[in-house]
């Protein structure tokens, strides 16, 4: 129960707002039909030894009951106010589910959208089938198996208050006895069963992130494991995770039901128990009575203690679950609001802007040295300028760092005199990114182009303007379904330079002040190459362009190339300026042919 708790209460912190008035709302329902078991479960109590004995019975309000016809209407009575308590506990439950099944689309919602704004350096930690199991499996297991079990306690506490108020009208010894028993039978099972539940549901937790990790990862190298034969390998690892995760949801499943035969023989030496005390105070009529009353109060007690347990060892198994979903929130939501307190944001007052890095360090998160160290450097509005060094120079941080997704260590990043961390929001929505590997979604091109789900916020238009600028649209237009055609999932049915070519359609959608280029060009051929950069040296003055490119014959014509080194700029200048002060670029020049 201490587990329960501890789990529902931060769930219910992430509920909308009102979700507490509706929570409070079932629970007076629920203890109204409690109410409905006190009244029929007193009835029978007080009418059933009356029935066995032949004597009449005083009821209040009713007053004096003798005849057996008035006994057995009464007794009709309170069976059919059983029944009304079944059939509004079942409206009731079907107005709640509804409820919950919004608070499911609530919470995963606050889920993503905190792991979306969450800073890019917590993303880089985060395995992508993670987080794609939090938000989608995560989320469902939090309310389905959490939530929904543990609002259903309203209804059996109050049952269960209900039948020992009853019990203890009718006959305190009895009542004393049957509680007392019926609790140590809870108690070895809450000791016993729920710890279990629990680490079957840690189990069941770890096992199956390794699993959804596995897949993820081998269906992304597909290709390469046909060809490695390494199929059967990918195989034996999601056979052992699957063992592993499959073994704890059946030990679950398994825990989640012996609560019901433990009790189903608890019910049988509570008979020989509550029998005994009977007989021990009121001779054989007092056994028969007692016996009579422990049934009846059995038939409400042994189910609302089953479903009692079973919610505990559902909730046991499913908390591992919840309290990774409110943790994220909690982690991501508190990061972001510490970013907002800092760093409040305004937008940007000109279109073309200049872009200074005032002694620029950034070290990774573990990482023993910098990745940046003190970068200096000033990149004119409308100026086309390259990043160019050996692998691990700091290309690809600095590139992440100008488009405000990594934060320096030290230093900061001006945009138009301003700091950069202070006009973020306005910042990014002038950027178009051009990665080197390109993530295209099973959707239209049209979609993949403006980079939306919904086709009806595609702007046909521009995205014709930005294939013809990417030298890709005669490519699309020539395909059947031309910019409406689907791609395949991850853009597997074009090539790798179409691929590329769609990316830069992509960042030139929305018609950047400012193109980023990591890599874009490199799957290119040599034709295509050279008309992309064309088009883009077309837009010189226009777009600030920053390239990071190891094939020199784009960056030619750049304004300005810095050269990187053990992540420091070593070297600047127009590109024959950085050929004559740097030997390392002058041989790549001069293989390339541009020397």
């Amino acid at each position: 129960m201490n587990n329960l708790l501890a789990t529902l209460r931060p769930l219910l912190a992430t509920l909308p707002a009102g979700s507490r008035r509706f929570l409070i709302g079932y629970g007076i329902a629920t203890a109204c039909l409690s109410l409905l078991d006190i009244i029929s479960l007193g009835l029978i109590a007080v009418l059933l030894p009356s029935l066995v004995g032949g004597a009449s019975v005083e009821l209040p309000i009713i007053g004096s009951v003798a005849s057996q016809t008035q006994l057995l209407t009464l007794l009709g009575i309170a069976c059919a106010l059983v029944v009304a308590k079944g059939v509004f506990a079942v409206l009731i439950l079907r107005s709640a589910t509804a409820r919950f099944a919004k608070h499911e689309v609530a919470i995963g919602d606050r889920l993503l959208a905190s792991y979306l704004s969450s800073p890019w350096e917590k993303r880089l930690q985060t395995n992508s089938s993670e987080l794609v199991r939090a938000v989608d499996v995560g989320v469902g297991l939090s309310v389905a198996g959490v939530l929904i079990p543990a609002m259903t306690l309203f209804g059996e506490i109050g049952t269960l208050i209900a039948v020992g108020v009853v019990l203890a009208v009718a006959q305190p010894a009895i009542a004393v006895v049957s509680i007392v028993y019926l609790a140590l039978v809870a108690l070895l099972l809450a000791r016993v069963i729920s710890p279990l539940s629990v680490r079957m549901g840690q189990k069941n937790l770890k096992w199956s992130a390794k699993t959804v990790k596995i897949l993820t990862e081998a269906l992304a190298a597909l290709k390469e494991i046909t060809l490695a034969d390494r199929a059967a390998e990918v195989r034996a690892q999601v056979h052992e995770t699957r063992t592993h995760s499959s073994a704890a949801r059946a030990n679950s499943v398994f825990l989640a039901q012996v609560p019901r035969y433990v009790l189903e023989s608890a019910l049988i030496v509570g008979f020989i128990l509550v029998g005994g005390v009977g007989f021990a105070t009121g001779g054989t009529e007092g056994a028969v009575s007692a016996v009579g009353l422990f049934a009846v109060a059995g038939f409400r007690l042994v189910p609302s203690l089953t479903r009692l347990q079973a919610v505990q060892s559902q909730v046991n198994s499913n908390s591992a679950f919840a309290q990774q979903v409110v943790a994220d929130i909690r982690e991501s939501e508190q990061l972001l609001a510490e970013t907002s307190k800092e760093h409040p944001q305004h937008d940007l007052g000109t279109h073309h802007v200049d872009i200074v890095l005032h002694d620029v360090t950034f070290t990774y998160p573990g990482a023993g040295q910098p990745a940046l160290r003190g970068v200096s450097a000033t990149i004119p509005a409308g100026s086309h300028v390259a990043f160019v060094g050996s692998s691990g120079a700091g290309k690809s941080t600095i590139v992440d760092i100008l488009l405000g997704l990594l934060k320096p260590t030290s230093g900061h990043v001006e945009v138009d005199s301003e700091r950069m961390d202070r006009v973020m929001k306005s910042w990014r929505k002038r950027i178009g990114y051009v990665p080197q590997d390109v993530s295209l979604f099973d959707a239209s091109v049209g979609q993949n182009v403006a980079l939306s789900w919904d086709p009806d916020n595609v702007d046909h238009a521009k995205v014709e303007a930005a294939l013809r600028r990417a030298q890709m649209y005669d490519v699309i237009m020539n395909r059947e379904g031309g910019r409406d055609a689907l791609i395949a999932e991850r853009g597997l049915a074009l090539s790798g330079g179409q691929r590329q070519r769609l990316g830069i359609a992509r960042a030139l959608y929305n018609e950047p002040d400012v193109l980023v280029m990591d890599e874009a060009t490199s799957a290119l051929d040599t034709a295509t190459e050279s008309a992309v950069t064309t088009a883009i040296r077309e837009l010189h003055g226009q777009v600030t362009v920053i390239t990071v490119a190891h094939r020199l014959s784009t960056i030619r014509s750049a304004d300005i190339v810095f050269f990187m080194q053990d992540g420091r700029i070593v070297a600047q200048g127009t590109f024959d300026e950085v050929v004559a002060k740097v030997p390392d670029f002058a041989r790549q020049a001069q293989l390339a042919g541009l020397s």
